[in-house]
């Protein structure tokens, strides 16, 4: 374990470095129930992640030393518990920020929370909430970026990373150095109640956007096209009986 910083920032003032850990999200949990916890910023690296986990549970396959996997305590307290999807707005525009200098604006925002570059996975996040009562006490933002990893798994599809798309490799410490200072912009005009400007951003930097798409709900597939997002995270589908709004565990893309 490693104790590193980026100076001057919020998010990486403190950078704990770990070679081999099986989740960063589950890792920072366990420091936040301690009695003394990690300060706010604070970010969990690891070189090799062996259990990494995505939405609805599913696995996070990353090769050991070619990425990046890391995890960041936040305590977004100014926030009310409705308002919950909002961090995941300013963390998805903060990735697509740092990815869009290096790869362009074909790198979207795929619903709820992957990077997208061409219809292929270029990364994603997983963000726990930490509630006391009706308070909301921290969120573990967890993110995974493929970086410098040529080749993946034939039983991974549709799936790609920096290297592929610019065919260089990437010095991993300064993309999460963007990264956190990305995430710490992003976070302080959330702080400063920028919302609706980061959402009408978020919207227009949507995966399939205005584009008819087929989906499926329960079984059953159907087209629709994506409208925008509610301010509580539902993603809004214009169908051929008008608009209708999905939760995160409701749809399915095709």
């Amino acid at each position: 374990m490693q104790n590193k910083t980026f100076s001057g920032l919020f998010v990486g003032q403190n950078i704990v470095s770990l070679k081999r850990v099986d989740s960063t999200n589950d890792y920072l949990k366990k420091q936040v129930a301690n009695s003394k916890p990690l300060p706010e910023g604070t970010v969990i690296l690891a070189e090799d992640q062996f259990a990494g986990r995505g939405q609805f549970d599913n696995k996070w396959v990353s090769q050991p030393g070619k990425n990046l996997t890391f995890s960041i305590i936040i305590s977004p307290t100014f926030l009310p518990l409705s308002q919950q999807f909002s961090l995941n707005i300013a963390v998805s525009l903060a990735i697509n920020d740092v990815l869009r200098s290096f790869i362009g604006s074909e790198c979207k925002i795929k619903w709820p929370n992957d990077i997208i570059f061409k219809e292929q996975k270029l990364g994603g996040m997983l963000i726990e909430n930490i509630v006391r009562g009706t308070n909301w006490k921290h969120a573990i933002v967890g993110i995974g970026l493929n970086v410098n990893q040529a080749s993946f798994p034939g039983s991974i599809k549709n799936i790609t990373s920096m290297v592929l798309i610019a065919e260089r490799e990437f010095p991993l410490r300064d993309i999460l150095e963007l990264l956190c200072h990305a995430i710490t912009k992003r976070y302080c005009q959330l702080k400063n109640g920028d919302f609706a400007v980061q959402h009408k951003e978020y919207k227009a930097k949507l995966y399939r956007l205005n584009t008819l798409s087929t989906f499926e709900r329960e079984g059953e597939r159907f087209d629709a096209e994506i409208t925008g997002v509610t301010e509580t995270g539902l993603l809004e589908l214009k169908t051929k009986d008008g608009l209708q709004y999905f939760g995160l565990k409701e749809l399915k893309y095709i």
